[in-house]
């Protein structure tokens, strides 16, 4: 292990050539093509209400924040070597490493730190705008996973039905901005960090340390995230096939606002697959961890399932609906005399 963290630290020394440089902002420049198509239709077809407009404003906090921590890693000309123990916040090492930072444990802190630091002339310019690029992920998969949650139980989608375009255009400036931070960062950056990132930081920004008797922060945060947002799909599912508890929705807003949802779970469901199961620090508290990890196994299984259950309702066609359909068909029963029973 220490062999590998040396070589690493090695190479994490060495500057951007020419060639990557160029490959990072060609890459680059087709990612903002394609979210710039995304976001002309965006505001075309934006709605007046709250969550349409606060979806809007998260999404540019995710592209400004991947424009800048682009910007900071072709900048950068003396990184330093920061190695990453388990992988879990490569994102942010790898960028802190590349641009000349040390990226603090406590991320309420450095967050603090940094944004301070922009607001005087002691600001280190595009190293620590990168930084505030990186550890705004966190909050803003906060904002997002709060306002999927509340548009499903308002019945309001983030967006509407988009066009085949720009779904291409989107998804293909995603992937290039993606693969910018891959080749900005010398390799450092693969593919599938930030996503870990943004949800691993999750706990860090709500708790302020972890707690002996339950799983590590990035463990819990990104657990609660994935029951939230099944639990409201669920919800929203049930409601508009049976119970119609919850304000109505279009089948398009309500596909939408459940293909959103059911993506950020997707997302929180790869960070637990990929980051390290947690360990057991005080044999003392083994019943009590395996207390907890039975109790968040169990709600995590029972959300997803809960989810599955409401998106397979919300998204099937047709209606089951007692009220509106009688799917027995049974015809209610009359009895009819006849004129020549009742004399006899």
């Amino acid at each position: 292990m220490a062999r590998r963290a040396t070589t690493t630290g090695r190479t994490a020394d060495r500057p951007l050539t020419p060639a990557r440089r160029r490959a990072a902002r060609t890459l680059l420049a087709v990612g903002v093509a394609g979210l710039a198509v995304w976001f002309v239709w965006r505001l075309a077809t934006l709605g007046a209400h709250p969550i349409q407009v606060v979806s809007l404003l998260i999404e540019l906090s995710g592209w400004t924040g991947g424009l800048i921590v682009v910007s900071g890693l072709l900048a950068a000309t003396a990184p330093r070597s920061v190695v990453d123990p388990d992988g879990t916040f490569r994102y942010a090492v790898a960028v802190a490493g590349r641009v000349g930072r040390t990226r603090a444990i406590d991320l309420q802190r450095d967050l603090r730190d940094t944004t301070d630091r922009l607001r005087t002339r002691a600001a280190g310019g595009t190293a620590d705008r990168a930084m505030l690029g990186v550890m705004i992920d966190g909050p803003r998969r906060i904002a997002l996973v709060l306002t999927l949650s509340l548009g499903l139980m308002l019945g309001v989608s983030p967006a509407p039905m988009p066009p085949w375009w720009a779904l291409v255009a989107v998804g293909a400036g995603t992937s290039f901005v993606a693969a910018s931070h891959v080749v900005a960062s010398d390799g450092w950056i693969r593919f599938g960090d930030r996503t870990r990132w943004s949800f691993a930081s999750l706990g860090e920004v709500l708790a302020p340390t972890d707690r002996v008797d339950l799983a590590p922060r990035r463990w819990v945060g990104t657990v609660g995230t994935i029951v939230v947002l099944n639990v409201a799909i669920a919800l929203r599912g049930m409601s508009d096939r049976w119970t119609h508890g919850l304000p109505a929705m279009t089948d398009d807003e309500r596909i939408v606002a459940m293909g959103w949802a059911s993506l950020v779970v997707v997302g929180g469901l790869y960070t637990l697959r990929t980051i390290p199961t947690p360990r057991l620090a005080n044999e003392h508290l083994v019943a009590r961890r395996l207390e907890e990890r039975t109790a968040r196994r169990s709600a995590l299984g029972a959300a997803v399932c809960l989810g599955l259950v409401g998106l397979l309702a919300g998204i099937l066609p047709g209606s089951v609906d007692a009220g509106s359909d009688d799917p027995v068909r049974i015809e209610p029963s009359t009895q009819v005399e006849a004129d020549g029973d009742t004399g006899g």
